[in-house]
Formats: C-alpha cells, sequence, structure tokens
C-alpha cells in the first residue's frame, strides 16, 4: 500500500505535469494554462507541508486579536497547526508595540506590552489567522480564476492568479463575515505549485474597511521551527 503522503505527493506532481503541458512557455504566455488544475495541485501540494514561515502585513487598517490589541503586521513561524510563534506590531489603545505569542497544544503565551513578560493567554490563532488548513481552503474553492501575468517572489517564478470570491470562503484569516465580494490574489510556483503570497483587498471582518489589504507572505517550507513555551 502506498503510504498517504507518497499518495498525495504523486497526486500533485501528475496533476502539476496536467498545468505544465498546457501551460505557458518561456516567453510568458499563460493563456493555455489550465487554472483549476493548478489551483488543485496547490492544495494538494500545501497539505503536506504544515511548517513554514510567514509574513503577514496590513495596508489602510488593522486587525484585532486578544485584549484589543490591532496588529498592523505579523512576522513568524507555523511548525504544525496549533504550533505557532510570530511577533507582531500592535496598537494597545494609542501606544505602538511590539509584542511576542507562542501557541502550543492547549496552551499560549503573550508577552505584556507594558512589562515584556510573559504571561498565559487563552489565544487560538485560527481566530484571526489560519494560514494551514486557510490556504488548502481558498485554493480548493476558488472559481472563476485567472492567471494574470507572472512574477518572480524571491528568486521563485510564480503564477499571478486573480479571482472575486465572497468574503465567507476567507477563513484563513479568521471568522469572516459573509456576503461581501472581495479581490484575491495569489502567488503560485510555476516549477512547485506552492503558495508564496496571498493579497485580499476588503473587509474579511465585519466593519473593517473596504480598502483594507491583507497581504501573506510564505516562505521556508518543510523547516524544522523549535516552538517550545517561554522561560
Amino acid at each position: 500500500m502506498i503510504p498517504a503522503r507518497l499518495l498525495a505527493l504523486l497526486t500533485a506532481s501528475a496533476l502539476l505535469l496536467l498545468v505544465a503541458c498546457g501551460g505557458g512557455d518561456s516567453d510568458g504566455d499563460t493563456s493555455e494554462v489550465d487554472v483549476p488544475a493548478l489551483l488543485l495541485a496547490s492544495a494538494d501540494r500545501m497539505e503536506q507541508e504544515p511548517a513554514f514561515h510567514f509574513e503577514l502585513e496590513m495596508e489602510n487598517g488593522r486587525i484585532q486579536i486578544v485584549r484589543g490589541i490591532n496588529i498592523e503586521r505579523a512576522e513568524g513561524d507555523i511548525a504544525a497547526a496549533d504550533r505557532v510563534y510570530f511577533k507582531v506590531e500592535a496598537r494597545v489603545g494609542p501606544l505602538l508595540a511590539e509584542l511576542e505569542i507562542i501557541v502550543l497544544p492547549d496552551e499560549g503565551w503573550i508577552t505584556n506590552p507594558l512589562t515584556g513578560r510573559w504571561e498565559r493567554e487563552d489565544i487560538d490563532v485560527a481566530q484571526f489567522f489560519d494560514p494551514t488548513d486557510g490556504i488548502t481552503a481558498v485554493m480548493r474553492t476558488i472559481t472563476d480564476a485567472e492567471i494574470t501575468g507572472t512574477e518572480t517572489i524571491d528568486g521563485i517564478p510564480t503564477y499571478r492568479v486573480e479571482s472575486t470570491v465572497d468574503s465567507s470562503l476567507l477563513t484563513l484569516f479568521g471568522n469572516p463575515q459573509s456576503g461581501v465580494p472581495l479581490q484575491l490574489k495569489a502567488w503560485i510556483g510555476i516549477d512547485d505549485p506552492l503558495v508564496y503570497r496571498i493579497e485580499v483587498v476588503g473587509g474579511v471582518m465585519a466593519r473593517e474597511e473596504a480598502n483594507l489589504i491583507r497581504r501573506l507572505n510564505l516562505s521556508q517550507f518543510g523547516a524544522d521551527f523549535d516552538i517550545q513555551p517561554p522561560r
């Protein structure tokens, strides 16, 4: 019997071959790329890489997490869906602060913005950010997508895929509202269909600004991140 991980890899490879056979040439022609097959291959590929580094940036607004903290930028590592470390640049009332957050199975911590000391916190990252399952869900549910070009991100050639999606599909960014059309772009590797960037314009959550931009960059797939409780 073929192991599940190997089977998934073979499936993604076969789909990528299908994409490539109808795909763009060295001149950048992407008119014959099978976009649904590309998205499916990307979803399968992302399922195989539960560990990666991320950078999340906001323009024209902020998003709220615990304790009334509004973050403008976050960067960190995900070792698994329930094992995360990240730093955030945030507003706490009128103050601009840098915080650290650790989430492990059944426990979490956050640094106090005033003292810098670690404090226990009941925090579920998936309430505002769930890249592990959320990216796969987006890739599997996007419809009417088109490739609008190719770009190189950190030396990696990618397809830029664009679509209009309902806000309810974006569980990647927490518990979204429904019924709001949002502009989404995804940058998917040409040689290996990992997702290297996602950008969403509009209010994913209720009462967010219509011009809010979330930009998520992913890298270091498969790295061995050692995320432990604070000392």
